[in-house]
């Protein structure tokens, strides 16, 4: 009898412990899985940071909690083994969640779009302060040297876009990637361009596709545009574009073009000099570069701002006069 009462006692000892540590895992599992985190956030994990730590900065933890996750990753180590980086993390998740978001790698990917006919320099402020982007001592000059741009301007060599870039990434990573993709876009459109235009290298195409993008922001103008400069250039007369002046100028631009600007003596002015500026005035699209590749059959030689976002063409300078005092002198 005494033995059978110890057999007893002890199945009714052994099922309480099984009891409480299934009610136990029970409860580890609810704190595990329920939702703890009240919005979305990005956060940056640092390489070394243990899970546990992740989870105290991003959740006010109680006791409890606290003792949860260390038994929980005692019992499940694996789910410890999470990898440095910055993760979107949204509002609802639980420890599990977050525990898995962590562990993947599937980091975040931030986003900048670099538009067209913006210059180099305001490209290299928008870099600089963009979220996530680490600070670098390199400057343009040295970036565009390891490029093998010997020149050192970047002007017009980066190709529009949107480009995604991960916690950490520097300025130059995303020029690198934005040269070799000017680059690559640039070797096709010249490959593809019309027969018997007067420009001599991609490079010259790519200054005229900038020219292009700053005079007009109407597509169906473009390839217009492009005809009244190529036709210009068979005639070996000056361009005449008031973008150049505006570039020459740079920081001495009042933001009203005069008379004064037009006569200024830059290396940009297209009024005083002959032929292309030295470098593009702007970062081109592919369809300015497009345009400056396969301008329209025009006889066009001038152009003048409508008033109403577009340009009237003329063929000789008494019409372009009149259409200067029409859309001009009297506005």
């Amino acid at each position: 009898m005494k033995n059978k009462a110890i057999f007893v006692t002890t199945l009714v000892f052994i099922f309480a412990l099984l009891l409480i540590g299934y009610k136990g895992y029970q409860y580890g599992r609810q704190v595990w899985t329920q939702p703890v985190l009240e919005k979305s956030t990005l956060y940056t994990l640092p390489r070394g940071e243990r899970l546990s730590d992740a989870f105290g900065h991003l959740v006010q933890l109680t006791k409890q909690q606290r003792l949860v996750i260390k038994i929980w990753l005692k019992i499940h180590p694996k789910l410890a083994l999470i990898r440095a980086g910055t993760y979107q993390l949204d509002s609802g998740y639980s420890f599990s969640d977050i525990a898995v978001k962590l562990h993947s790698g599937n980091v975040y990917q931030y986003h900048l779009t670099l538009v067209e006919g913006e210059t180099f320099a305001q490209w290299w402020q928008e870099l600089k302060n963009a979220p996530g982007m680490k600070t670098s001592n390199a400057n343009p000059i040295q970036i565009a040297k390891q490029l093998g741009i010997e020149s050192g301007s970047l002007e017009g060599l980066l190709l529009p876009d949107t480009y995604y870039y991960t916690f950490g990434s520097r300025p130059k990573d995303i020029i690198r990637r934005a040269y070799r993709a000017m680059q690559n876009e640039l070797s096709q459109v010249w490959q593809s361009r019309k027969v018997g235009l007067p420009i001599k290298s991609p490079y010259q195409l790519l200054v005229l596709a900038s020219m292009i993008e700053k005079e007009t922001g109407l597509l169906n103008e473009m390839p217009i545009v492009s005809s009244v400069f190529m036709n210009r250039l068979r005639r070996h007369m000056r361009l005449q574009s008031d973008p150049t002046v505006i570039y020459g100028l740079g920081a001495k631009f009042s933001g009203d073009l005069t008379w004064a600007d037009l006569k200024s003596k830059t290396q940009f002015n297209t009024y005083v000099i002959r032929g292309l500026p030295p470098t593009p005035i702007a970062m081109p699209s592919k369809l300015a570069l497009e345009a400056a590749a396969h301008p329209a059959d025009t006889g066009f030689y001038y152009f003048v701002a409508n008033g109403t976002g577009g340009h009237h063409f003329s063929k000789t300078l008494k019409a372009h006069n009149l259409a200067v005092r029409k859309y001009i002198l009297k506005r």
